[in-house]
């Protein structure tokens, strides 16, 4: 049985040895800007590295609420799910009893639009959370491990977008093909009507027409596919030759997706893009991020609220993504 925990996610005040300040600014940003569902990591230096597990998820924003403990400050409530090996560490009446104990989040801001988000939550060990006395306030269990949830996760894309179409002549060869599907239907309809009683109806899926309308469905299909692929690799051509093979499987794999979202700019404009289309921004992000050395550094320009040294050597996350 999976259980659904509502948490004190951050509050207002100063914490720390550098004395971050969290207002209730930017916790309206946070739930504003929220989109799930964030990563729950052991530590903060885990949510860094994508090689790393996750273990488990923040859901969603309960709220913002009137800290009860602390007169006129407010509280963000969130709601989270943890994986079955961290769920040992947490009781239903505590905030952690095992070897982790408590949390932390990390709020950058948005390049953007200079908004805070919410990048991950940590749960800590050894390291006290800068922001103290963050409470469980409820245990709710909701389904069980036979159940399926789907999520999909699209934030910080760069705006890009780029739609491979049909050609002409592939359109009025799919649309002859399903007028075509349609008159074989009709006509085997008729032909089982007119038997009677002669015999069993015929199966329009059985007929040799069925089976050639298919392949050459299948064959466009293929052919589409073939330029979307194709038109993804030639885009992204200048990618490090080891990634190549990578780009090209994926590729191949989300070509297939019919599934499209709808996104809104902060403008309110509306876009549909396919899973296609955000593996493209994915790759067209990474390479802006080769360009622009301040892309990393600002998108982590934020604090973590983990209590640990803030004066310790930074990592130099410019030459790993540089790497990359």
């Amino acid at each position: 049985m999976k259980k659904i925990r509502t948490w004190q996610l951050c509050r207002t005040g100063t914490f720390g040895q550098d004395g971050a300040k969290i207002t209730e600014k930017d916790l309206a940003e946070i739930e504003e800007t929220f989109s799930p569902t964030r990563p729950i990591s052991v530590g903060h230096d885990a949510a860094r590295g994508d090689n790393f597990p996750k273990f488990g998820d923040v859901l969603a924003i309960d709220g913002i609420y009137d800290d009860p403990k602390r007169a006129g400050e407010k509280v963000l409530v969130g709601k989270v799910v943890l994986h079955p090996e961290l769920e040992r560490q947490f009781s239903d009446a505590d905030d952690g009893s095992g070897c982790y104990k408590g949390w932390s989040v990390t709020i950058p801001r948005r390049a953007s639009d200079g908004k805070r988000y919410l990048h991950s939550l940590a749960v800590c060990g050894a390291v006290p959370p800068k922001i103290p006395g963050l409470e469980q306030l409820m245990v709710k269990s909701c389904y069980s491990d036979g159940d399926t949830v789907e999520v999909f996760d699209f934030n910080d894309a760069i705006d890009f977008q780029e739609v491979i179409p049909m050609t002409d002549e592939e359109k009025k060869k799919m649309e002859a093909l399903e007028a075509e599907n349609e008159k074989l239907k009709a006509d085997a309809a008729k032909a089982a009507e007119t038997k009677g009683g002669e015999g069993k109806k015929e199966k329009f899926s059985d007929s040799p027409e069925f089976a050639d309308m298919q392949k050459e469905i299948s064959e466009l299909k293929a052919a589409k596919k073939e330029a979307l692929v194709k038109g993804v690799c030639d885009k992204f051509s200048d990618i490090p030759a080891g990634l190549k093979d990578g780009v090209h499987k994926v590729a191949s794999v989300l070509a297939s997706a019919t599934d499209s979202f709808e996104f809104s700019d902060k403008d309110g404009n509306k876009s549909q893009k396919s899973a296609l289309d955000l593996f493209c921004d994915v790759l067209a992000g990474l390479c802006a991020a080769k360009k622009n050395e301040g892309v990393t550094e600002r998108q982590f320009d934020a604090s973590e609220f983990s209590d640990k040294n803030d004066g310790e050597k930074k990592t130099d996350w410019d030459k790993i993504a540089a790497k990359l």
